[in-house]
């Protein structure tokens, strides 16, 4: 008769080994600390080894834990591998779908395509985070992550949805009281506004097609992230560098005007990453479809 495996046992042993204690176990996982200590005591009981070395201070893996550990999260990922595989042939999105996405980017392009996505697919539930600054944590989060910026993970599926360009940006209000600007030195006698993150660069580069120009602008303000930076400008704070996805949206785009139009810096892209084992998930896949019909002004697919 084949023995019968304790599952659940192994599913509390892999908590309290990633958590560090059994109460961060239990605190994690909802249930109470003396049903995660009975159920490691019983999984003990059954490998007749001791996965944990406890001490008044901390709990560590022996070395037979060790190794169990790293044979049950091997499992653990070929059974989500299993999942996502079955879930790719269903016929629509379903389930949770985790979104990472720049502040700027995320607002003005991917919020519109979560609000349309779960119209079309209900089933699918998508948790999105905003944010510039991506923490350790927030790089294990993602099932998608929507950047204009590149990440230096080879573990990553990266896939190139669009470009953008970049152009000086004004206030339509603002330039009316200043005037025409047809010139870089004209154009520094208006407040600057330039980028927390950006401040450390020698300046910005420009080019007409034919022509390069390197201008080094005095900042009256050093602003972050890129969403505070297009608030400045709506409020006539002065002008600054702004990618396509913002100047040209339909709800800034009424209130901002181009300096110097045929002059624009380096164009940026807009990258999805992906970790390869989700890339199976129908959610995963459409999503990233999604999000490049709106990076490129096309409709989003059937």
């Amino acid at each position: 008769m084949k023995k019968k495996i304790n599952f659940n046992g192994m599913v509390y042993f892999i908590s309290v080994v990633e958590a560090g204690s059994v109460t961060a176990a239990a605190r994690s996982l909802g249930v109470s600390k003396s049903v995660i200590s009975k159920a490691i005591s019983d999984l003990e009981r059954s490998l007749q080894t001791d996965l944990f070395i406890r001490t008044s201070k901390q709990i560590l893996p022996t070395r037979a834990g060790e190794v169990f550990y790293q044979k049950c999260t091997a499992g653990v990922q070929a059974i989500e591998t299993a999942y996502l595989d079955a879930q790719y042939y269903g016929s629509s999105p379903q389930g949770e779908l985790r979104v990472l996405a720049n502040a700027a980017y995320g607002r003005y392009v991917v919020l519109p395509v979560v609000k349309a996505f779960t119209a079309r697919y209900p089933a699918c539930r998508v948790s999105l985070i905003l944010t510039d600054d991506v923490s350790l944590s927030n790089m294990t989060w993602f099932d998608v992550a929507i950047r204009t910026r590149s990440f230096d993970d080879p573990s990553l599926h990266v896939r190139r949805l669009a470009n953008f360009k970049r152009h000086l940006v004004i206030s339509r209000d603002y330039l009316d009281r200043f005037g025409p600007v047809e010139s870089f030195d004209k154009l520094k006698e208006l407040p600057f506004i330039d980028y927390v993150n950006h401040v450390d660069q020698t300046g910005w580069t420009f080019s007409d097609g034919i022509n390069q120009r390197h201008i080094r602008f005095e900042a009256c303000f050093l602003l972050g992230p890129l969403n505070l930076v297009l608030e400045a400008i709506l409020q006539g704070f002065g002008f600054s560098v702004l990618p396509s996805f913002l100047y040209d949206h339909p709800t800034v785009q009424p209130h901002l005007t181009r300096l110097m139009p045929e002059w624009s810096a380096a164009t940026g892209s807009v990258l999805a990453y992906t970790y390869p084992a989700r890339q199976r998930s129908a959610a995963v896949r459409l999503f990233v479809e999604w999000v490049a019909c709106a990076a490129q002004g096309l409709p989003f697919p059937d």
